[in-house]
């Protein structure tokens, strides 16, 4: 309907040539094709969601995460079809469920090996930052987990290669 009023606007209410009609007319098509573009070109590097990424953890509560094991890190993925989350909290797997709606986020029945390692203490810590996980945020393929809006901790996001 906004087209249509513009038109009639820059049409000039009909008082306006024919070739100056079809003119005008070419001019909205060409905006329109623009706004088209441009829409379309946003969506295209629109942040993943939760799904279809490989979430690897890089800092808790603003501090870079270092593990003592070299190589351990800990990553987790989503399963939108089951709602499962899986992964390795660096030295045990863990698995569990949970429910996203909109930005709202929250882990449950979680469950995880148990083998004893060096970084131990920081699977506990990851394992809170779930517990208390209410909400997520995604920006620039990085998902952070909130707890009443503070982030408690900041993964790095790569896709899932098929």
């Amino acid at each position: 309907t906004e087209t249509v009023i513009l038109a009639y606007i820059l049409l000039g209410n009909g008082r306006k040539s024919k070739k100056e009609n079809v003119f005008v007319m070419k001019i909205i098509g060409l905006i329109c094709m623009a706004l088209f573009v441009l829409v379309a070109c946003r969506s295209s590097k629109r942040d993943p969601g939760l799904v279809g990424m490989k979430w690897i953890l890089e800092s808790v509560d603003g501090q870079k995460v270092e593990m003592k094991v070299a190589g351990n890190e800990i990553i987790m993925q989503f399963n939108d079809g089951e709602k499962r989350v899986t992964g390795m909290a660096g030295c045990n797997r863990f698995f569990g469920g949970y429910e996203a709606d909109g930005n709202k986020l929250k882990f449950s029945h979680m469950g995880a090996t148990r083998m004893t390692c060096p970084d131990q203490e920081t699977e506990t810590g990851f394992f809170r930052i779930l517990e208390n996980t209410d909400a997520f945020r995604i920006r620039d393929r990085q998902l952070s987990l909130l707890q009443k809006g503070k982030v408690l901790a900041l993964f790095k996001g790569k896709p899932v290669e098929k």
